[in-house]
């Protein structure tokens, strides 16, 4: 059954206290994820990072095909709604694409994200990029949507306490993939279609990269790409990881973030939050 009209599309959570540092991060998952992608790092984060979470729209059991605004809209309705601004910006997967794709719109209309939005850095984790409309063919639309599903079991088995049998994990894939329905899956797609007519090299603001060397969902290759096109990044690739390093190494993701964070301006004061 899919969701009713009354599910609120976005939703944002404090995770952690900001410690004397004063930094805060906002955390955006995947396709058909959900914030539970990211409690391993919380577990281990930084010290003196805050963090706060946002379920968006495209979340496992979130609201189904919203008309407006656009994907890359909710991503800076999450970012405005983080009391009293968020430093850095942390997203996964689909949500690395929507986030590059509104830094090279800001970007191309000679617009500064850190005075548009208050953001001085972004993490992209497993992101989608490809340099040219010919690297995508017609041939692999239906590995695409093997992907889809091959990435839900992905985040299932990053997120599970236990062992879980190949058999039951491959169904509780294929059971989150007909929740999310064809509508994100689609938008997925036209935004991931997109990468190669946006000028990610006019982005300036400081981009690390974090990519798994075993990645079955996004080469890890396409992640060196882009921090090569990208006007500022960095990059390390976590090995032994799949699509999720924040959830199969949090130890690793956590000294990656923490040192890119040692090369940002210093942080947002601790938001009063009720």
């Amino acid at each position: 059954m899919l969701p009713e009209g009354d599910v609120e599309p976005l939703v944002l959570r404090q995770r952690t206290v900001s410690g004397e540092a004063g930094r805060r991060a906002l955390l955006l998952h995947g396709l058909g994820s959900s914030e539970s992608c990211w409690d391993a790092f919380v577990d281990g984060r930084p010290a003196g990072l805050e963090l706060w979470s946002a379920g968006m729209p495209w979340r496992a059991g979130g609201a189904f095909a919203p008309a407006e605004p656009d994907d890359a809209a909710w991503i800076t309705e999450a970012i405005r709604r983080v009391p009293g601004g968020a430093d850095v910006v942390i997203a996964h997967s689909y949500a690395t694409v929507l986030l590059v794709t509104l830094l090279a719109g800001l970007a191309a209309d000679g617009r500064d994200p850190r005075e548009e939005l208050g953001v001085h850095g972004v993490v992209l984790v497993s992101p989608f990029y490809r340099e040219s409309p010919r690297d995508f063919s017609w041939g692999e639309l239906p590995r695409f949507l093997d992907l889809l599903r091959l990435g839900a079991e992905d985040g299932i088995l990053a997120r599970s306490r236990k062992p879980l049998a190949p058999d039951l994990r491959a169904e509780m894939a294929e059971r989150s993939c007909e929740q999310l329905g064809p509508h994100w899956v689609v938008r997925h797609l036209h935004a991931y279609l997109r990468i190669p007519f946006l000028p990610v090299h006019l982005v300036d603001l400081p981009v690390h990269v974090v990519t798994g060397d075993q990645d079955p969902i996004v080469p890890p290759a396409e992640g060196a790409r882009l921090a090569a096109r990208l006007g500022n990044a960095s990059a390390t690739r976590v090995e032994g990881c799949a699509h999720t390093p924040m959830a199969e190494r949090p130890d690793l993701f956590s000294l990656a973030v923490q040192q890119f964070l040692t090369t940002l301006p210093a942080g947002h004061p601790p938001a009063a939050v009720n």
